[in-house]
């Protein structure tokens, strides 16, 4: 018996030994940095553009349309900023929580929306259960909050927001609209074959028939179940986000960035929404002017997109998209990506060890 039992561990040791050594020689060794490695070697998951003082400095597949996720909320920020400067819209105005927890699904947005209410807490925002719209649109910016952004394609309004993109010069950016009323969708049809053999048409008008009704009736939302939305069904409803290029959006950065496209007083909106890391990490205000940013991400999809001048006047935009990221490749590139970026932002030694990584993707 105690051959047996020795015999079973070993076999078990072994199994172990090929495990993890599948897994280091696959996700855990690199030579720099393992979210630019991994790009290297997934040249057909990923899309960049990298543009240092207006010269590229890196773009691979850069016109290829890609899912934005809630790297998207950044059209919503223009256009709340455009309203916010001509008037439209009033930034003080006391939006009560109960219009935003209308839109508000739980567990779909990785704890977003209770974050960012826990920080409304922490920083005495809440006044008779109801809070300022900019820290709405600011919540849709730093925390993601999904509810926010559906609240704000209400507020705003869906046809307005949409209007905006061949203004900002964005030809292949695909319309927007209310992706997280989809996953009632989804969640109706629970089915990845029955969600795919559903024609867009159909699909963006149910997403608007719940769109509507969440405005007006809260009880709709006893009829989603999360258990009805298993990966290979999340998968239809991310590859059918709202989709754009990094090249249009390095381009919507290099407008943010410039200080010169847009009038001051949109300019000004914009920079409380965008440049959260600035209030985040004191080192940022140390060592930048300017940093605004907003990521993406879903089960499959990683984004980003960043802009930052320095206290010398360079000025970087940097984008990233990726796609069709299996589930542990996705949890991995997430918790090394802000080390990433971070070595994308700072112009050193390291900087430039990114760069000739990622020029090399072919």
């Amino acid at each position: 018996m105690w051959k047996i039992l020795a015999t079973g561990l070993g076999i078990l040791a072994v199994l172990f030994s090929c495990v993890f050594a599948y897994f280091y020689f696959t996700y855990l060794r690199y030579e720099d940095d393992f979210v630019a490695e991994y790009l290297l070697k997934n040249p057909k998951k990923c899309a960049i553009y990298w543009v240092r003082n207006d010269s590229v400095l890196v773009s691979h597949r850069a016109d290829t349309l890609m899912p934005l996720a809630s790297t998207v909320k950044t059209i919503i920020a223009i256009e709340f900023s455009q309203q916010a400067a001509t008037g439209k819209i009033k930034l003080d105005e006391k939006i009560p929580l109960g219009e935003l927890s209308r839109f508000y699904i739980q567990d779909t947005d990785g704890g977003a929306h209770p974050a960012w209410l826990e920080g409304l807490k922490k920083g005495k925002l809440i006044q008779n259960n109801a809070v300022p719209l900019l820290e709405v649109a600011k919540g849709m910016i730093q925390y993601s909050s999904n509810a926010n952004t559906e609240y704000l394609m209400w507020k705003l309004g869906l046809n307005t927001i949409n209007a905006n993109l061949p203004k900002l010069g964005l030809t292949k950016h695909q319309a927007l609209y209310p992706f997280v009323s989809a996953l009632y969708v989804c969640s109706d049809e629970h089915s990845a074959m029955g969600m795919k053999k559903m024609p867009m048409s159909l699909y963006l008008q149910r997403a608007n028939t719940y769109f509507e009704l969440l405005k007006i009736d809260t009880t709709a939302k006893v009829k989603f179940n999360l258990a009805n939305i298993p990966l290979p069904v999340q998968r239809v409803w991310s590859d059918r986000l709202p989709a754009s290029t990094t090249r249009e959006y390095a381009g919507l950065m290099q407008k943010i960035n410039s200080r010169t496209y847009f009038d001051a007083p949109t300019q000004a909106v914009l920079d409380q929404l965008m440049e959260w890391p600035m209030r985040m990490n004191l080192k940022n205000k140390q060592g930048f002017a300017h940093f605004g940013a907003k990521g993406g991400s879903t089960a499959f999809v990683l984004n980003y997109a960043l802009y930052v001048t320095d206290k010398k006047g360079n000025q970087t935009e940097f984008v990233v998209f990726t796609n069709n990221l299996g589930v542990f490749d996705q949890t991995l590139l997430q918790a090394e990506f802000q080390v990433f970026v971070k070595k994308i932002v700072e112009n050193n030694a390291e900087t430039r060890a990114i760069q000739l990584i990622l020029k090399q993707i072919k």
